[in-house]
């Protein structure tokens, strides 16, 4: 829910996504227990039409991440993609009230889910996962 809220309170456009989503084992790990609803939330924004009577979506999508999102290079698309999900898991933990066990426990939820899609990444697809790296970034 983090990603499509933050999506939706930003704005981004959806077509600026739509890439990403097509090219799916460039981005994501199949059967991540991270990415799978991160793909999810991404899919949701991309085909949920605004309201016709006014736009529902916001308008300060940040320029460097719709830039790095754009870029034809994979790495480029990765590290703005880890960098968008650090940016609304960030803004999630900073509104929902937690404790700091609830906090601690979150974090070891997230962390215990980038060790099974991390073992889970094939030899093509590189080192790391944007979303695991992005959804762990923040505590």
């Amino acid at each position: 829910m983090a990603v499509l809220e933050g999506l939706t309170e930003d704005g981004a456009d959806p077509d600026l996504l739509k890439p990403i989503l097509e090219r799916h084992r460039e981005h994501f790990v199949q059967k991540c227990p991270i990415c799978t609803p991160i793909s999810h939330a991404l899919r949701m924004y991309v085909e949920t039409p605004d309201v016709p009577v006014y736009g529902a979506r916001g308008t300060g999508f940040p320029r460097g991440l719709a830039e790095g999102l754009a870029s034809p290079e994979r790495d480029r698309r990765r590290k703005a993609l880890e960098d968008l999900i650090a940016r609304y898991i960030g803004r999630r933990f900073e509104r929902v009230p937690m404790s700091a066990a609830q906090r601690r426990e979150m974090g070891e939820l997230l962390e215990l889910g980038k060790r099974d899609g991390m073992a889970m990444l094939g030899p093509d697809f590189g080192t790391s996962c944007p979303s695991c790296a992005g959804a762990t970034r923040v505590k």
